[in-house]
């Protein structure tokens, strides 16, 4: 009979714990698609953090959202558009309204994104609490 092995044995705890130090998205996404108490440990990874950056990302407004939907602890969030750049629209703002951070949130950053208008923007900042800063 084959024994487990050890990184299995690892609490979920820890291993979200570990995953919080992933700086890289790209690292977490392939971490996810190991297994499922990996996948579990990312998710329960970013909903701990206090700050998150998709500057420079190419991310769609569904990923970004499923991303963030999750999150409580969130007080930064930065789609900062890079060479790359969040393709975030008004839709995905729409979605990310709805996210559990948004009211705890502190400082949000559109800066350089193009395809938001004035109505997303008003509609996720209407949820902010104040004082936050918006650039």
């Amino acid at each position: 009979m084959e024994s487990a092995v050890e990184i299995d044995r690892l609490p979920i705890d820890l291993l979200a714990h570990i995953f919080a130090m992933i700086t890289y998205f790209s690292d977490l996404a392939q971490a996810r698609g190991v297994c499922r108490r990996w996948k579990d440990g990312v998710k329960m990874s970013i909903g701990r953090r206090k700050s998150l950056s998709f500057a420079g990302w190419k991310l769609e407004d569904d990923s970004t959202a499923h991303l963030i939907r999750h999150e409580h602890s969130l007080r930064e969030l930065d789609f900062s558009r890079s060479d790359w750049g969040c393709q975030i629209t008004d839709h995905g703002l729409n979605q990310i309204s709805i996210a559990k951070c948004v009211p705890n949130l502190k400082s949000i950053s559109l800066w350089g994104m193009v395809r938001i208008t004035d109505k997303g923007v008003v509609q996720l900042v209407t949820l902010l609490s104040y004082p936050f800063y918006f650039d």
